[in-house]
């Protein structure tokens, strides 16, 4: 057996069958660790220091629902989850935390391929006419 299948058996020891079921349709994995925070969408952040998980792949998001998209982390913990810095953004001091001058409004998510895609407006003039038939009587 591979060490990826005795990594996976292990978690599933350590994390439930309903969790592990639950990850494996989501992450494709299974994965144990503990939870860091939670953001303002209810994403749930986590962190492991396993040994048998691989190099740059301890820390991960589980989504508040079933859409997968990465435009719904907040940039904090997209900075935190990139390893940017290992100090997770809730809790950062206040006085390190970053501030804005204005107020941004709730980050909207990706609508790629839905009806509320962005979709740019041609200007460019037509080459070819349709035609339109018209009906006239036989004479």
């Amino acid at each position: 057996m591979s060490t990826s299948i005795f990594r996976t058996i292990k978690n599933i020891y350590a994390s439930g069958i309903k969790r592990a079921a639950w990850q494996i349709q989501h992450h494709n994995d299974t994965k144990r660790g503990w939870l860091v925070g939670i953001d303002d969408w209810g994403n749930k952040y986590y962190e492991t220091d396993v040994p048998e998980e691989i190099h740059l792949r301890t820390r991960w998001v589980e989504y508040n629902d079933w859409d997968v998209d990465i435009s719904k982390v907040e940039p904090g913990w997209h900075y935190w989850l990139g390893y940017g810095t290992n100090t997770p953004p809730n809790k950062l001091p206040k006085d390190q935390q970053a501030s804005r001058a204005y107020p941004l409004e709730k980050h909207k998510e990706n609508l790629t391929n839905t009806p509320g895609a962005f979709v740019t407006y041609n200007t460019a003039k037509p080459k070819h006419q349709s035609w339109a038939p018209e009906v006239r009587e036989r004479v």
